[in-house]
């Protein structure tokens, strides 16, 4: 049998004419085809071989997983889609890419290739069910808020964003876009049941907002709903919008822990309370820029703790901190004569409250 030689630092490796790879089928449609390409020797030979990557002349994402990325012919390669890409495709969209493989430590390489053909399912246009203060969880919205939009179909992946250099966040993530009376609203975070935004601030003045989520070019049912100018909510522990709040209290040693029944706060501590649904601020800013507080300010603001006033020694936003604008931060000291044990903390800037939201903290 005729040999190639190739010297590699003082060894032979030597490989057969012949040694040519095959492949079958030649073209497999994903997701119906549960298998993968069988890879062989034309000879009927024990050669290695490698994944080479995949063609970018069908103008698509590489959507594929490739199980054994190597191996040692004849072999069975498992191709699967990749569901965090799959998931940013068009619903009932069709895609193509040309698979490759190499041998190893072979002069010249054999290589060969295959097509595989992705049919992205077809699914319902999005579906809103609730529009909420992310705080309070309530269906009570203003200029500003930051918001959940809940419901099905909202998108494909789950991601979350983060603002850019210019501290504007993006209004379009994996083809999906939430628009507010026509305006594109900053999206902090996506996922199929729940898409995080802030409501416009260009919407200031107005008393109702219609939200349409759209992925691709399916778009939802229009949602209506009342706007407020201030929709006070007091972020909580559990996140359901109601019970203990997310409340940091500052220890004798300047640590900041979280109040719980386990941790009540003493009478004077100082505490960080965080909120959204503050109304426009003055000036009014656009939706996507960042605010500091030295610059911009609000309607008045005060806070009782158990009904007792408490001492405001800061509110305004978290500067720098995501999401600087649509979160406001207030710290506040825990009144002298407030009673012990769990008591509701009221947050009212301007003419509205968060009362209907029962937040409670523990006090010692």
């Amino acid at each position: 049998m005729k040999l190639l030689g190739v010297v590699l630092l003082g060894s032979v490796v030597q490989f057969a004419v012949g040694q040519h790879l095959g492949i079958s089928p030649q073209t497999i449609t994903l997701p119906g085809d549960a298998g993968g390409f069988s890879i062989s020797d034309g000879g009927g030979g024990h050669v290695k071989f490698k994944y080479n990557g995949v063609s970018t002349d069908f103008n698509a994402p590489n959507f594929i997983v490739v199980i054994p990325s190597s191996g040692t012919t004849p072999a069975t390669v498992h191709i699967g889609p990749n569901p965090s890409v799959v998931a940013q495709l068009q619903p009932g969209g069709i895609y193509s890419l040309a698979v490759g493989f190499t041998t190893v430590d072979q002069t010249p390489a054999s290589a060969i290739g295959g097509i595989v053909n992705l049919i992205v399912p077809k699914e319902p246009p999005p579906s809103i069910s609730s529009v909420v203060n992310a705080a309070s969880m309530q269906p009570i919205l203003s200029p500003g808020t930051l918001v959940s939009i809940l419901g099905s179909h909202l998108t494909g992946p789950t991601l979350s964003t983060n603002f850019d250099d210019k501290a504007m966040y993006p209004t379009s993530v994996a083809s999906t876009s939430v628009t507010f009376n026509g305006i594109a609203a900053p999206l902090l975070y996506v996922s199929p049941g729940q898409i995080n935004a802030i409501v416009p601030y260009g919407l200031a003045g107005q008393t109702s907002v219609q939200v349409v989520v759209q992925r691709f070019s399916m778009v939802s049912a229009t949602f209506t709903l009342p706007l407020q100018d201030i929709s006070p909510g007091i972020f909580t522990a559990t996140q359901t919008g109601t019970g203990q709040g997310a409340i940091l209290q500052q220890g004798s040693d300047g640590l900041f822990t979280y109040n719980s029944l386990a941790n009540p706060a003493p009478r004077g501590a100082a505490l960080e309370i965080f909120a959204t649904g503050s109304g426009a601020w003055i000036p009014t800013p656009q939706s996507d820029v960042d605010l500091f507080g030295a610059l911009f300010k609000q309607q008045p603001l005060s806070m009782t703790i158990g009904g007792q006033p408490a001492t405001v020694l800061y509110a305004g936003t978290m500067g720098g901190q995501m999401p600087p604008w649509s979160v406001l931060q207030v710290n506040v000291v825990v009144p002298g004569g407030v009673a012990s044990g769990e008591q509701p903390v009221v947050l009212k800037i301007g003419p509205t409250d968060n009362s209907s939201q029962k937040v409670t903290m523990w006090v010692q």
